[in-house]
């Protein structure tokens, strides 16, 4: 029982370490070197999911910013851009331009349904048993293929 509840515990703390791991990162924009190696540790750290979210709220960020220098008639420089986003955590960039978060979550769900693994749905109907030789080894697992997937011959159904 408590290599059961220490296995647990180690479990637990592994995935709390990888998530404060990443919660712990700011972007460093002291200079365009250390930007590009902030940069790298958020790709490292972060899933797929957030890398998306935090590059899409980067972008947002300098449009943003080019945007207000436009309206100002000045010219938004990469200085501006590292003075806005240096000492940022995840948190703080996707939310940069939008407060409510909205946009984000919004991204996070996208990006989760066209990145996240496909699994099998369990409403797709069951092709049976396979036979021991695999489908089409004998004349009758052949005949019981091509009534499973209620095809009327051995390579799929054929166009007239």
């Amino acid at each position: 029982m408590l290599k059961l509840t220490v296995a647990v515990l180690a479990v637990a703390l592994a995935g709390t370490a990888g998530a404060a791991s990443w919660k712990a990162l700011r972007v460093d924009a002291s200079s365009e070197a250390a930007f590009e190696q902030s940069l790298a540790a958020f790709k490292e750290k972060l899933s797929p999911v957030r890398r998306f979210v935090f590059g899409e709220a980067l972008k947002d960020i300098w449009v943003k910013g080019t945007q207000e220098a436009e309206a100002a008639a000045r010219q938004y420089t990469a200085a501006d851009y590292y003075r806005q986003i240096h000492g940022l955590g995840y948190e703080q960039v996707i939310v940069f331009t939008d407060p409510s978060g909205e946009r984000a979550k919004d991204r996070y769900r996208t990006a989760s349904s066209r990145l996240a693994p496909r699994t099998v749905s369990a409403a797709m109907p069951s092709m049976g048993t396979r036979p021991a030789g695999g489908w089409g080894s004998t004349p009758e697992s052949l005949a019981q293929g091509m009534q499973q997937c209620h095809c009327g011959a051995p390579n799929g159904p054929q166009g007239n």
